[in-house]
């Protein structure tokens, strides 16, 4: 828990939600400035004009940020665009699958699932699930010989990191030979290196790594946006967003800005390389807790494809589980019980969940086992 002085102090917790999600203190701050008067215009940013000169700033210099955050070439388009990614599940299907065509998808996890079921109902193509990780209880991702891709597909999708169990793809799955791979990489999206050239489509949501809820970042392969399967309405066409500029409409410009803000805070901070390095430091403080402690605590996944930013664990009881959730808040440890579909423990330690945040919550955990082990 950290405490900010000012005319009353707020005693903050440390944020476990996995979105919306911790966001750093000084990107809070200065938002909160920008609610009230952005660049000394005299107007706030939830007031400002989307295509006005000041916005027309924001956005490219956000868009910008963005490029230089993740190293993306200058081939993919980036696209902000409004609602979460859960639309992006049927507006991958509408932009890029053809009626009577295959796409590939291994189902790896709750929001995996969630993304087949969407494909199925927004478009009248064949979904193929190459692996069905619901079988093993999404326990891990499937290696080379547990799926077979599909000759010809139109894309493969997959999640690269599952926030729900707790999995991720130590490299990106592999698709038959000329098919585009389509990565949801919301809750890792500038945690650690992408290769970018060997996608076609990455998107992520906002509200875990990179700002607030309501926006979801697209980077799309030019050659794809020229891609013409069926007539669509303007909004769900990714070429006309890109046409526009994000904005066919009044986009979420608080949400831009936020984002903006992240990614030159990531810039400051050491970039995707850095932050893949501190992540990986703080899920060991709490992988190290759960290897030895001879039960006590188990884990959801595999060790080969355990996640590093979001550690799902389970107690020897539900009774347990609940009485650490519990515990663990009034110690200043927030946002701690499992998803529903998974039950347990559940500790989302994105890019702006610092080294502290996890220490705390290491020293509970030996705290907790030392009392009711």
């Amino acid at each position: 828990m950290t405490a900010i002085g000012g005319a009353a102090t707020v005693r903050r917790m440390w944020n476990f939600s996995a979105g919306p999600a911790a966001m750093p203190l000084e990107v809070l701050e200065r938002l909160r400035g920008d609610l009230v008067d952005l660049d000394a215009t005299g107007v706030g940013i939830l007031e400002h004009s989307h295509r006005g000169p000041t916005f027309e700033r924001v956005l490219e210099e956000s868009m910008r940020s963005c490029r230089t955050l993740g190293g993306i070439p200058e081939e993919y388009e980036i696209l902000m665009l409004p609602g979460g990614a859960t639309l992006q599940f049927s507006q991958l299907a509408l932009n890029l699958l053809p009626d009577g065509a295959t796409a590939d998808y291994p189902d790896t996890d709750v929001w995996s699932a969630k993304a087949i079921i969407e494909a199925r109902a927004a478009v009248r193509a064949n979904i193929a699930v190459i692996f069905e990780g619901k079988r093993f209880h999404y326990d891990h991702v499937p290696t080379l010989g547990e799926m077979t891709p599909t000759a010809g597909a139109a894309y493969l999708h997959y999640c690269s990191n599952n926030t729900v169990h707790g999995t991720r793809y130590s490299t990106p799955p592999r698709a038959a030979p000329g098919v585009p791979l389509v990565c949801d990489a919301s809750s890792e999206i500038f945690g650690r290196p992408i290769d970018w050239r060997a996608h076609g489509l990455v998107y992520a949501a906002a509200q875990k790594n990179f700002g607030v809820a309501a926006m979801t970042l697209v980077v799309i392969r030019r050659d794809l946006l020229e891609r013409t399967v069926r007539p669509l309405h303007t909004m769900a066409s990714y070429a006309q967003h890109a046409k526009a500029g994000s904005r066919l409409n009044t986009p979420p410009t608080f949400a831009m800005h936020a984002a903006g803000l992240m990614f030159k805070w990531m810039i400051k901070e050491g970039g995707v390389e850095e932050f893949a390095r501190r992540n990986a430091a703080k899920a060991q403080l709490l992988y190290s807790v759960i290897d030895s402690s001879g039960g006590f605590y188990t884990g959801l996944s595999q060790r080969p494809c355990r996640s590093d930013i979001n550690v799902s664990f389970r107690l020897r009881t539900n009774e347990l589980d609940s009485r650490f959730a519990a515990e663990a808040a009034r110690e200043g440890l927030d946002a701690l019980a499992g998803h529903k579909d998974a039950g347990g423990i559940r500790a989302s330690m994105y890019n702006a969940m610092p080294l502290d945040g996890a220490r705390a919550l290491q020293e509970f955990m030996r705290e907790f086992m030392r009392i009711n082990g």
